[in-house]
């Protein structure tokens, strides 16, 4: 089975060209809404288990455990599903579908009576959702490849920020309207990303697709199976095992940051200081995206930008895992941040650079999948370490920082805007 494409896969009109920044802040605009509500709700989700019939603080994160445990595996077997259906209807249709399934499993929650609801809800939402990397293949259909890094950098940032501005919001929201009225006011926020998606947004070119015939009918079957995954060159592999790295570090960090600070600060001062910590940590990746990456990507190209931002989040990890100060640890947390968030826009556009157009669905489905593993694996991670060595913890962070630089510089070939010959 082969792709044909009967129109051109990537066409760049003038008016496209012209008009490529005011399509990227709309995207990232409802990236923003929809991350901004996710946060909303996210941090006192355990308090609202809690209320809803959990019968401990501990019951209460055995729900929260169980529920992001089933929405990762959902995201993880699906990812590659909504990827190859972006490719065959519209990447615009997928992000649409997104957000608004986004909508209906944040209700879900709002009505929730009892925690196992929740956990439906989160399950729903990692079968159905997924709107950031949906977000990130409809930019890169939807401008020209050789403003790709800098569109990306736009909708990256307004993820950033949602992530950055949520959890106050909601916190507010909280107290004004009690747990369920806040999450109920995250959930309009999604659908109204997808109907101002729907008419900021031009729709994408979808080529056609036209199935080669098969010798025997055992053999078509066999192709058809796994068709999909075949065709992506080695950089791309690369990218992907890079993509999964970024966030499974990531998590393990921020994860393990709140016990850090309280073993270092004491309980008394662990909350207000978690809490800077993180309001900085969301303005830092902000920071990253729109300057730094830019910055740094003038002098190095895009593989010299990932090797040289994953190895400045290599050099922060042993700030904080030897700083012994809340101060110094604080500081290293913001430098990981930049350098972390400045990573991921890259990275994609890496992704994107190195498939061609009409399988850029498919592309952002299999590091969705990467990405609900990384979920996983960062957080237990974290849990190992706390139970052992917290100091370790960053340590080894900071050596699978440098093993990633290493990998990337070995393994993939330079890649600038045009998408990499398929192998």
């Amino acid at each position: 089975m082969t792709d044909v494409p009967t129109t051109p896969a990537f066409p760049a009109p003038p008016a496209r060209e012209r008009g490529y920044m005011s399509i990227s802040i709309a995207i990232g605009s409802g990236a923003f809404l929809a991350s901004f509500a996710m946060n909303f709700w996210w941090p006192f989700l355990p308090l609202y288990v809690r209320d809803i019939g959990a019968t401990s603080d501990a019951n209460a994160l055995f729900w929260v455990g169980i529920a992001t445990s089933v929405q990762g595996v959902a995201r993880l077997v699906t990812g590659p599903f909504w990827g190859v259906l972006s490719d065959r209807y519209g990447r615009k249709l997928m992000y649409i579908r997104a957000l608004y399934a986004a909508t209906l499993t944040t209700a879900i929650a709002a009505v929730a009576h009892a925690p196992w609801v929740i956990v439906v809800s989160l399950t729903m939402q990692g079968l159905f959702s997924g709107f950031i990397p949906a977000a990130i293949a409809l930019t890169s259909v939807s401008v020209p490849d050789h403003k790709l890094d800098r569109a990306l950098g736009v909708v990256t940032a307004g993820q950033y920020l949602g992530g950055t501005l949520g959890p106050a919001a909601g916190a507010g929201m909280a107290l004004l309207f009690g747990f369920r009225g806040a999450i109920a006011a995250s959930a309009i926020l999604p659908a109204l990303s997808a109907t101002w998606i729907i008419f900021a947004v031009p729709r994408d070119v979808v080529t056609a697709r036209v199935a080669r015939v098969a010798t025997t009918a055992a053999g078509s079957g066999r192709r058809l199976s796994v068709d999909w995954a075949r065709g992506f060159s080695r950089t791309f592999w690369v990218a992907v095992c890079l993509y999964f790295g970024l966030f499974a570090l990531n998590q393990l960090i921020r994860v393990a940051t709140p016990i850090a600070l309280k073993d270092i600060a004491g309980d008394d001062r662990a909350s207000a200081l978690s809490g800077a910590a993180f309001t900085a940590a969301g303005a830092g990746s902000v920071v990253g995206v729109l300057v730094v990456a830019r910055a740094i990507g003038h002098w190095t190209g895009l593989r010299g930008t990932l090797i040289a931002l994953t190895l400045l989040s290599a050099l922060a990890a042993p700030v904080m895992a030897f700083g012994g100060n809340e101060w110094v640890f604080i500081a290293g947390l913001l430098a990981f941040a930049i350098a972390n968030g400045a990573s991921m826009p890259a990275t994609n556009a890496m992704i994107a650079s190195t498939v061609d157009t009409a399988r850029r669905g498919t592309a952002f489905g299999l590091a969705s999948s990467a990405q609900a593993i990384a979920f996983m694996v960062g957080p237990m991670s974290a849990a190992y370490f706390a139970s052992t060595s917290l100091t370790v913890g960053f340590a080894v962070a900071g050596a699978l920082f440098v093993l990633l630089a290493v990998v990337v510089a070995l393994f993939s070939r330079p890649v600038e805007s045009a998408a990499e010959p398929v192998s």
